[in-house]
């Protein structure tokens, strides 16, 4: 029989509001989990519920093989998460961080709002990720994990999962066999104290871990409880993300560790937005990958009026003082 623990408040509503955006210091947790738990508030709402060595090694093995080189990539667009409201540039913090996301979304690039406009296309409200569209087969080989985490979620909350599948399935924009329509991949991040936003009200976070290398730390847990669970490879830990929630820091050397995390959710604008859908948009609506786009042309130079202005601008000087043409930049369809 799993164990089942009731958490009390450590921190009132006003002090952890207070949190949101900061980074938990190491030791925050006084309580961390590494066994299979049911852990509730005195209130009786379910906070997560976690197993061990729950998914298959071989997927999970696949999906590391095939994401790792994706997650590596940086980026600016975590706000909160990222701990946005701790921006302090004298001490040269930074919110450049290497989460990304696979699957589809339900927002589009600067990029494909102007070929939208530039080549008179249907306008659209969702799209295939980058990853997705890019790499069909490094993607496939992705899904079978996914598939696995969604099985857990059905198994430890039927009634969530249910109500997910059944919204996640009016619309295509859907990953096959599983509620979910996106993944987000965190790697070797702290995400400072945050709720998830844009994911389906009432829904519960599925969280998975691949590590490799050693280090200690990045526990996942709520401060306002005082809780966390140290997940690692092939643990499975379903989570009640509309709850201020974050990691504490993640300890090893820098280079010999990489703690890549998984989060799969659906999106609620690919619900809302995306149910008339009836296809995928093709990896090539918004144009070819690389495909040079030709921008707009500037206003054309006047010529040099005859006279004493000719004259002026008729000799050029040599050597270093010679001007250099310059080049158009390229703009590429790049998604």
């Amino acid at each position: 029989m799993v164990k089942k623990i009731i958490v009390k408040k450590i921190l009132t509503d006003e002090e952890t509001e207070m949190m949101k955006g900061q980074k938990l210091p190491k030791g925050y947790f006084k309580t961390i989990i590494r066994e299979n738990v049911d852990v509730y508030t005195e209130d009786g709402i379910p906070l997560l519920r976690f197993r061990k060595k729950a998914l298959p090694q071989k997927n999970v093995q696949d999906a590391y093989d095939n994401l790792i080189e994706h997650a590596k990539k940086v980026s600016r667009q975590r706000g909160v998460c990222a701990g946005a409201h701790r921006k302090d540039k004298k001490k040269g913090e930074s919110n450049i961080i290497r989460s990304n996301i696979v699957g589809y979304f339900d927002n589009l690039t600067l990029m494909q709002k102007y070929l939208i406009k530039k080549n008179n296309l249907k306008k659209v409200n969702c799209r295939q990720t980058a990853f997705t569209a890019n790499f069909p087969e490094k993607w496939q080989k992705v899904i079978p994990l996914i598939q696995d985490i969604g099985k857990q979620y059905k198994k430890l909350f039927p009634k969530q999962y249910a109500y997910q599948y059944r919204k996640a399935h009016q619309t295509v924009y859907v990953i096959k066999g599983t509620p979910f329509s996106t993944v987000t991949t965190n790697l070797n991040v702290q995400t400072a104290a945050h709720t998830d936003k844009g994911n389906l009200e009432k829904s519960f976070g599925n969280l998975v871990v691949i590590g490799k290398g050693n280090y200690k730390g990045g526990y996942t847990g709520y401060p306002q409880y005082g809780v966390a669970v140290d997940v690692q490879t092939g643990d499975f830990l379903a989570m009640n993300i509309h709850l201020l929630h974050g990691n504490t820091p993640i300890e090893g050397k820098p280079g010999e560790f990489e703690r890549m995390s998984l989060v799969s959710y659906l999106r609620e604008g690919i619900v809302n937005k995306c149910k008339d859908d009836k296809r995928i948009l093709p990896a090539n609506y918004f144009g070819e990958k690389g495909r040079k786009i030709t921008p707009k042309p500037g206003r054309k130079r006047k010529t040099a009026k005859k006279g004493k202005k000719a004259k002026k601008n008729k000799t050029a000087k040599k050597g270093k003082g010679k001007k250099k043409t310059s080049k158009k930049k390229k703009i590429f369809g790049i998604f």
